[in-house]
């Protein structure tokens, strides 16, 4: 039950900061595009430190010690934020604050990864605690922001990183022999090989368009007329079907290659930022949302399928890591894009992650057709 519990309260701090946290910035006096653009600096900041924090976790085999520490310094940044008091002073915190908590993710699956089968776990069964918290989570959030104000984002987030401390310290170890010694030629074989490059290529990019997703949806659904309890409802009918789809996880990975989820989820992010550029009203919302269920959680099935096929329990660290800051390099980049045609029309953002995707559709059916090759 532990990793249950721990995902649910991983993605409950993540949920918050993805669909709410915006929303404070900006009563705190930053405007969409500064917004957007800390956005853009925070996915920069991951690039830097998940490849740094995933190869000393393999290293010295203490990712349960190194996460426990990035909860405890996210908690003091968090703090930070209540006591600032100026935009600039909350821009330099809340940068603080992406900076150490980049790696809950990756770490968390690593950790994860490691233990599926000593553990009895599927993936996509655990993942889908973290979905559910999402669903629990944007609904409480966006009735205690209607109720008390942005100044209740804050505290919960404070809450839920506590929760998480505490349930982190509940994980198991990773486990280690002399001969699973973790050498630099073992990660670097396991990152620099074609397939690994393509998977980049693909799920990451894919993966991206929804850190575009999550800087400026909120804005645009509010545009288009929406309460926060709605668009609260939003995420939670998102989250709803990408629960679905990793209850299903098990059976998709036993029959579909790691290349064919992920093109499944690319094709599926096609139409999904393509409706949403379309329009931003409830039934295109409500379709746009459902697609969830290939565009996110297919991807993710189709990255752990991947990772726990073709990455030795020893550089998993270092393979999540990089995969993340793969992401967080392209999710910068498209952010600050955004950010710019954000100002023009609303619409132009999701036009363009709409095509950023066929292009991520195109690397994903070159991993298939690699796949066949190599078996």
């Amino acid at each position: 039950m532990s990793f249950y519990a721990y995902y649910f309260a991983l993605y409950a701090q993540i949920a918050i900061g993805i669909s709410f946290m915006p929303l404070w910035l900006q009563s705190e006096g930053l405007s969409i595009q500064d917004i957007g653009t800390m956005t853009a600096a925070g996915a920069l900041l991951a690039v830097l430190i998940n490849p740094i924090v995933g190869g000393l976790a393999d290293k010295t085999g203490q990712a349960k010690f190194i996460l426990l520490g990035l909860i405890a310094l996210a908690l003091l940044a968090n703090a930070g934020l209540q006591l600032a008091s100026t935009p600039v002073a909350i821009a330099g915190i809340f940068l603080c604050s992406r900076f150490v908590s980049a790696p809950f993710i990756p770490l968390s699956e690593s950790i994860l990864l490691a233990n599926l089968a000593s553990s009895r776990l599927e993936f996509g069964n655990v993942r889908a605690w973290g979905s559910g918290a999402v669903v629990v989570t944007t609904l409480l959030c966006g009735y205690l922001v209607d109720w008390q104000g942005t100044a209740a984002v804050i505290v919960l987030v404070s809450v839920v990183l506590l929760c998480q401390a505490v349930l982190a310290s509940a994980l198991p170890r990773r486990t280690r022999t002399r001969d699973q010694a973790t050498s630099l030629a073992t990660i670097s074989t396991a990152i620099r090989n074609r397939s690994f490059l393509l998977l980049v290529g693909s799920a990451a990019i894919a993966q991206s368009c929804h850190g575009v997703f999550y800087a400026y949806s909120t804005f645009r659904w509010i545009e288009a007329g929406h309460s926060t309890l709605a668009i609260g409802a939003f995420w939670a009918l998102g989250v709803g079907a990408e629960v679905f789809a990793f209850a299903l996880s098990s059976r998709v990975s036993a029959r579909l290659t790691a290349g064919k989820i992920i093109a499944i989820g690319t094709i599926a992010s096609v139409l999904r930022w393509g409706t949403f550029a379309y329009s931003a009203d409830l039934y295109p919302t409500l379709f746009m949302q459902l697609l969830q269920t290939g565009s996110l959680a297919m991807t993710q099935i189709g990255v752990a399928t991947y990772m726990r096929r073709n990455i030795p329990v020893e550089a998993l660290s270092s393979a999540t890591g990089t995969y993340a800051a793969g992401t967080g390099l392209i999710s910068a980049l498209f952010i600050l894009v955004a950010g710019q045609l954000y100002a023009l029309d609303s619409a132009l953002v999701f036009l363009c992650t709409s095509i950023a995707c066929i292009f991520a559709s195109i690397v994903a059916l070159l991993l298939v057709r690699s796949e066949k090759t190599s078996a």
